[in-house]
């Protein structure tokens, strides 16, 4: 059996990191968690209790004591992690990055979107790690193009994946009117809704806006200008507010309700360019078809299924996905099957899990 450990994060459970982050040391017997990000549960925790119950291999959070057939550093790029990576390759232990954002690409910081632009030690940290390592995982189709320009190793599109044992009931079949809209995600990046504004509004007496996040106080980092034009976007369209708690809850709030599961993106930059389909394909494996932007990775699940998910790449074809939605009557049904049936085909965690597997099986042969 081959014996895998995973570093979330750069959470790495060394005396000196314990120290800085004031934890207990149970970290360097038990491995450290991030147990507050979605992306540790999806990115490990899923894929391992799959992967586990597999006789040739063995996923778990990584502790300095235990001997690794491989290493998986998810997201993290630390020098301290870099340092171990190393290490670790010395001593015959293969090294895999996980990446999940575009941390290469240079780009001029727009002051709209400071927090979704590396900074140069993040970029030369990536780079570092990504060239260091004996292969790449990348979370979108389009970052792993990216990855393999600084590596000369395997680098694989491993998408996100979603568990479907989270889903409690048979999803509800969606009502026309009004028209549930959904959308998740980190409240400062809300600023999307801004390039959509008008067909809101156009379309504000046949929808309801349903925003699942965490404090809104993270809007304040925008100009006063932003923030006073989002409050009268939420002034104008019908819309509740839900606190984010847990994937689980999400994906009961999407199950419980029905509608049509929006993401807007404004794509001059490379962080959402880069980003994953995970935003679309929680809400479509509960039955919601997707009305978004020409993310490379949203394009990818269109590709799959066109009926499941609109792209829209102008205003215009924002207007028309909505009033397409509004008019379906029972097509609606059509699409809402389509949704659940290309997550469960490409993005399940079973499916995402055997990748997983066969590619660090790879590293064995």
């Amino acid at each position: 059996m081959r014996r895998v450990g995973f570093i979330i994060n750069s959470r790495l459970p060394q005396p000196q990191a314990i120290m800085r982050s004031r934890m207990l040391p149970h970290h360097m017997i038990v491995g450290w968690d991030d147990s507050a990000s979605p992306m540790s549960l999806m990115r490990f925790h899923w894929i391992a209790d799959v992967i586990n119950q597999s006789a040739d291999l063995r996923y778990e959070l990584y502790k300095p004591w235990r001997h690794y057939d491989a290493l998986v550093m998810v997201k993290s790029m630390s020098a301290d992690c870099i340092a171990l990576a190393t290490t670790a390759k010395r001593a015959g232990t293969r090294v895999i990055f996980d990446a999940n954002v575009d941390y290469y690409t240079q780009c001029d910081a727009d002051p709209l979107f400071v927090e979704m632009v590396a900074t140069e030690e993040q970029r030369e940290q990536a780079i570092a790690m990504t060239s260091l390592a004996d292969g790449v995982m990348a979370s979108s189709r389009h970052l792993a193009n990216i990855c393999s320009g600084y590596s000369k190793q395997p680098t694989k599109w491993i998408p996100d994946n979603v568990n479907f044992s989270l889903q409690s009931k048979r999803p509800k079949k969606s009502k026309i009117s009004p028209l549930l809209l959904w959308w998740s995600g980190m409240p400062q990046k809300m600023l999307d809704f801004l390039l959509i504004e008008n067909v809101l509004r156009k379309y504000a007496s046949q929808i309801h806006l349903h925003i699942v996040t965490n404090d809104l106080a993270a809007t304040k980092v925008w100009p006063e200008e932003k923030q006073q034009q989002f409050k009268q976007l939420l002034q104008d369209v019908p819309h509740t507010i839900h606190s984010f708690t847990s994937v689980g809850n999400l994906m009961h709030l999407y199950t419980e309700n029905g509608g049509v599961v929006i993401s807007p993106r404004f794509l001059d930059g490379p962080y959402n360019l880069g980003h994953s389909e995970w935003k679309i394909t929680l809400a479509m494996a509960c039955g919601l078809p997707a009305i978004g932007s020409p993310v490379p990775s949203y394009q990818d699940v269109a590709n799959y299924s066109p009926n499941a998910v609109q792209i829209c790449r102008t205003e215009m074809d924002w207007d028309t996905a909505f009033a397409e939605i509004l008019n379906s009557g029972p097509n609606l049904e059509v699409a809402e099957t389509a949704a659940i049936e290309v997550v469960k085909n490409h993005y399940s965690t079973e499916v995402v899990a055997k990748a997983h597997r066969e590619f660090l099986l790879g590293f064995f042969a």
